[in-house]
């Protein structure tokens, strides 16, 4: 099968890109044809792998479980991480010409935390291994590549990078991917950071980290609420031990929750209902945790682009302001301010605000402050005087008169 591979790539050229992606990540690297054989192998094993094979059962050897990654790749159609039966990680690329797995490129094993006796505990349950080999295993642990989430991402990218260098537009299912394998790595970013925290089922659900996202979206902070719901997801899928049947519970509420605050936001009902019914029917439709989380953040762009603004005039030279103002409501920031770092004239820049959003430019800036302001005085016990400052506003009598201009409230009545 190997000559059925290299007649559609050059064995020469597949060979550097192998040799290269070792050399920068020294992370042992192989290209396995369809079946899952050998072709190119550039590295040198691990011992903790060299020991561990010697105890595996022959129907559940490295190089099977590396076929199932690629086959799991090729119909993620894009780079995947996943965990061997050791639970070490490894990331695998599938090579794919006209949707058909030729072969796939693997490189690892290494860890994303430091080694600890949970790890050999493990195997004991799973693997007859005799208490020598574990005290040699548990050795060999400690000589585990260890990378950080951050920079697994980059592994990922590159290893992407490299091969697409290779196969072009051929290649055709990997390009239309590209932005679910960055988004996948940083929701995969998010769960290593909950493990490392010690997130468990046992902890309540976090609403802190769900007003958090609504307060971005609804400030049309799309950077911070993409960032958010890769967190929310990470956590979701750790809290409810990765069932699928209750994540989809829970995104669903979710979208209930986010398609509320549109509609509160001053959006037209029928339109977030009717959006907000296709977005919950996908993801009950949804066959795995990728397609879950890439259809939320693809979303994402929706509920902040469309639903929270009154007009879609004009939406576009807005945009920036808006951002803008997201990023620096904490800051005493003027209309020629934003007018300079949107590239607008002031006076043109306050009439899309009044036609876009409803509202005045100050009115806006003081609306995002105060939706702040709520979250920090529901979720944090932080003095009434450090959440003013926090939000914006130099002067706590003032901050109590347009906080209860906006809510009908003192600050310490809402709290």
């Amino acid at each position: 099968m190997s000559s059925f591979l290299f007649q559609y790539y050059d064995e020469d050229s597949l060979r550097d890109v192998i040799h290269l992606y070792h050399t920068c990540t020294g992370l042992h690297t192989q290209l396995l044809s369809a079946e899952g054989g050998i072709l190119i192998d550039t590295g040198k094993p691990v011992p903790f792998c060299i020991t561990l094979m010697k105890h595996l059962p022959p129907d559940d050897s490295c190089l099977s479980q590396h076929l199932q990654a690629g086959l799991q790749a090729l119909r993620f159609g894009e780079s995947h991480l996943f965990s061997c039966h050791a639970g070490l990680n490894h990331i695998v690329y599938p090579i794919i010409l006209k949707k058909t797995l030729l072969g796939s490129v693997i490189a690892g094993p290494f860890l994303m935390d430091d080694p600890d006796a949970s790890l050999i505990l493990d195997l004991q349950k799973k693997y007859p291994v005799d208490t020598a080999s574990l005290l040699l295993l548990s050795d060999h642990s400690h000589r585990l590549p260890v990378i950080s989430p951050e920079r697994v991402t980059d592994y990922q990218r590159l290893l992407s990078h490299l091969i697409l260098s290779l196969t072009g537009s051929s290649d055709e299912l990997m390009r239309g991917n590209q932005n679910q394998l960055v988004h996948q790595s940083r929701v995969n970013e998010s769960i290593q950071q909950y493990k490392r925290g010690g997130a468990r089922k046992e902890l309540a659900y976090p609403l802190e980290l769900e007003s958090r996202l609504i307060t971005k979206v609804q400030t049309g902070d799309l950077k911070e609420a993409r960032k958010i719901m890769n967190e929310l997801f990470a956590y979701l899928l750790l809290y409810e031990g990765h069932d699928m049947g209750k994540v989809k519970v829970r995104i669903v509420e979710l979208c209930s929750v986010l398609s509320r605050a549109a509609i509160q936001r001053g959006s037209d009902v029928n339109r977030v209902l009717d959006m907000n019914e296709k977005l919950i029917s996908s993801i009950l439709s949804a066959k795995n945790e990728t397609e879950i989380s890439y259809k939320l953040y693809e979303n994402m762009d929706i509920f902040t682009e469309s639903l929270f603004f009154l007009s879609d005039k004009n939406n576009s030279m807005i945009r920036g302001a808006v951002e803008y103002i997201a990023a620096h409501y904490d800051q005493e920031i003027t209309l020629s301010e934003v007018a300079e770092q949107t590239h607008l004239n002031p006076s043109y820049l306050s009439t899309l605000f009044r036609q876009v959003t409803g509202q005045t430019f100050k009115e806006y800036l003081n609306s995002v402050r105060i939706r702040e302001a709520q979250r920090l005085l529901t979720h944090t016990d932080y003095p009434i005087m450090e959440i003013s400052i926090a939000c914006g506003f130099s002067d706590q009598s003032y901050f109590t008169k347009v906080f209860r201009k906006y809510t009908g409230l003192t600050p310490k009545q809402y709290r």
